[in-house]
This record gives structure tokens, C-alpha cells and sequence, in this order.
């Protein structure tokens, strides 16, 4: 049984789902919920943040303030099963920094969401969970949204 649980955590349904099945699965281990901030994803981001670096620090500040948001959110989600979690913001690459944050945190398990892609769409879009189950030295369980 896993002792701290990582779930990448950004309020989309699929998340919200990957934490109610590890709070449901897991409450008795400790559960970190982590959002991953990533200025090639996200689509706040602005392009040319060199030439105004006051830009790239105010927008970093706005996005962490929303993980804030999103973390009231997930702590209501985990208080449905009466357990309290932790949390964690990262800067950079998806799911290097969820691999990273997993050893930084000493995580033994990662539950994600993963979106139930048809193979085309999955090798044109990338797929966080895929590069996980790939590269991640832990365990990782994938919660599936069907396509149906």
C-alpha cells in the first residue's frame, strides 16, 4: 500500500476524478495534489517573455495564485472523504516536474487522468499520462476518461 500519493492536480474534471479515486483508494496515505505551471501549455502564456521579464514574474504570480484557487477546491474534494492533503506548485515541462516533484515529495505512487484518446489523436497530441507511465521510477495508476 503506498505511503504519499502524487496527483497532478489543474481542476478539469479528469483531475477531480484521479483525486477521488485516490482519496477513496488511498485516504490513509498522504496525498499531495500538485499543479504544474508551464508556459508551453498554458494558454495565459505570452510569447517573447524575454523582453519583459516584469511580464514573466507577474504572470508566474497570477498563475500561482490560481493553483490557490484550484487547491481550495481539491481540499473540498478530499474533505468528501474526510481527509486533509497537501499541496505543491512546479514551474516548468509537465511531466518532467510531476517526476521531479514525485521524488522531491518522497511520492510512492502518481494517479493521473488520462484522456481515452484514439491512437492518432494520442501520437499528434502527447499525452501527459503516457510519458508518465513511460518514465516515471514509481508506479503510476491512470484514471480513464472514455471517449464514448
Amino acid at each position: 500500500m503506498p505511503t504519499h500519493v502524487l496527483v497532478p492536480y489543474n481542476g478539469t474534471p479528469l483531475s477531480k476524478d484521479a483525486l477521488r479515486y485516490a482519496c477513496a483508494e488511498f485516504g490513509s496515505a498522504t496525498i499531495t495534489t500538485l499543479f504544474v505551471v508551464d508556459k508551453a501549455t498554458d494558454d495565459t502564456a505570452a510569447i517573447g517573455w524575454g523582453d519583459h521579464p516584469g511580464l514573466w514574474e507577474e504572470w508566474l504570480e497570477e498563475r500561482k495564485s490560481h493553483a490557490q484557487e484550484l487547491f481550495a477546491e481539491a481540499e473540498t474534494i478530499a474533505e468528501e472523504y474526510d481527509i486533509s492533503i497537501q499541496t505543491g506548485v512546479a514551474v516548468g515541462p509537465v511531466a518532467p516536474m510531476i517526476v521531479e516533484a514525485a521524488e522531491e515529495y518522497g511520492a510512492d505512487l502518481i494517479v493521473v487522468g488520462a484522456h481515452g484518446q484514439s491512437r492518432l489523436e494520442e501520437l499528434l497530441l502527447g499525452d501527459v499520462a503516457r510519458r508518465l507511465v513511460r518514465r516515471s521510477p514509481i508506479p503510476v495508476t491512470t484514471i480513464r476518461e472514455s471517449t464514448e
